[in-house]
């Protein structure tokens, strides 16, 4: 890579994070991120049980992800958007009482 191209690239990359819908996206991602947090302690204080330290773990699968061993395709599938909806969506599908599916729930929302 000539000179020329990685100042080019280095300004590209200074711009995009100048710009205000950069600034915007990171505003609304760490809103709902805050959100999500507030929510799984409500939960997990409301539950109480094994839904604390489930609650916990699911907040640290992002960081014990890495010690996994495995694919980069399985790494990237636990870390995708849709992922936790779809555990909240299919354990709130599961018929029996709220605390049956309070656990995974906080799980897959944390």
């Amino acid at each position: 890579m000539t000179r020329e191209e990685r100042d080019r690239m280095t300004r590209e990359t200074a711009s995009a994070t100048t710009s205000p819908v950069f600034w915007a996206a990171r505003l609304a991602w760490g809103v709902l991120g805050l959100f999500l947090l507030a929510w799984t302690v409500f939960e997990a204080v409301k539950h109480t049980g094994l839904t604390i330290p489930f609650g916990v773990i699911g907040l640290l699968v992002p960081f014990l992800r890495r010690l996994a061993p495995g694919s980069t395709a399985v790494h990237h599938t636990l870390l995708r958007v849709w992922t936790p909806p779809a555990v909240m969506a299919i354990c709130s599908a599961v018929p029996g009482p709220a605390d049956n599916t309070a656990l995974p729930s906080t799980f897959g929302m944390a």
